[in-house]
Formats: C-alpha cells, sequence, structure tokens
C-alpha cells in the first residue's frame, strides 16, 4: 500500500509535468489576410516565415462562383492545370484543414487566375 506521501509527490510531480508541457492549438490563417484570395497578390510573401503544422486551418475569401480554389499536385500546380484536383471550392468561403505533413498547393483553376497569381504552395511540419 502507498503511503500518502509518496501519493502526494506523484501527484505533485504530474501537476508539475502538465503545467511545463507545451500546448499545442492549431492556428488559423486568412490567406492573403486583408486581401483574400484575389488575382494580383503574390502568396509566396504571405506564406514566408509562417510555421504551418498539422491541425492548422487556412481560409479562402473570395468572389463566390467568379473565382475558385482548387487543392492540386505538384505537376497541376507548376502548369496551372487542375489534371489532379484532390479538392475545389467556389462558395466564396473556403475552409481547409492541414491534415497531414507534407506539401500543399492550392490554385484557381481558372488559367488566367492562376497565371495571374491565384497559387500557393506551402510546407506543413
Amino acid at each position: 500500500m502507498a503511503s500518502s506521501t509518496g501519493k502526494s509527490v506523484l501527484v505533485y510531480i504530474l501537476f508539475i509535468l502538465s503545467v511545463a508541457m507545451p500546448i499545442s492549438y492549431a492556428n488559423e490563417y486568412v490567406v492573403g489576410d486583408k486581401r483574400g484570395w484575389s488575382p494580383g497578390v503574390d502568396y509566396h510573401p504571405w506564406a514566408y516565415g509562417k510555421s504551418f503544422r498539422v491541425g492548422d486551418v487556412l481560409h479562402f475569401f473570395y468572389a463566390p462562383k467568379v473565382i475558385d480554389v482548387a487543392s492540386v499536385d505538384i505537376s497541376s500546380y507548376a502548369l496551372c492545370e487542375s489534371v489532379k484536383t484532390f479538392y475545389k471550392d467556389n462558395s466564396g468561403r473556403t475552409s481547409i484543414t492541414l491534415d497531414k505533413s507534407g506539401s500543399y498547393y492550392f490554385i484557381s483553376t481558372n488559367k488566367q487566375g492562376c497565371f495571374t497569381g491565384l497559387k500557393l504552395e506551402l510546407h506543413v511540419l
């Protein structure tokens, strides 16, 4: 049978560990900040310096049915073509949770929109 002193020490250690352990919360990002997801914005500087992590959420705001956002593979990203699309939405308010580590690629499936800046590459830790 454990002594009350031993139980108190164990409770104290568990308390210290729970306080000392970092709490990780998902971050939420509005893509492009105030400019949103719109042509003519360079999204490379927007993404630069941010540490995207699994669980973070990206919010894309744009003109519904005029612009869209698609999650694509690297070749579709490079060519501004929606050859391999994982997800596509044109509602004007798209939220995407980054659910795994690795590279993510987003484009507008409208080639002109993509060529005028509607493309985003980011890396998730």
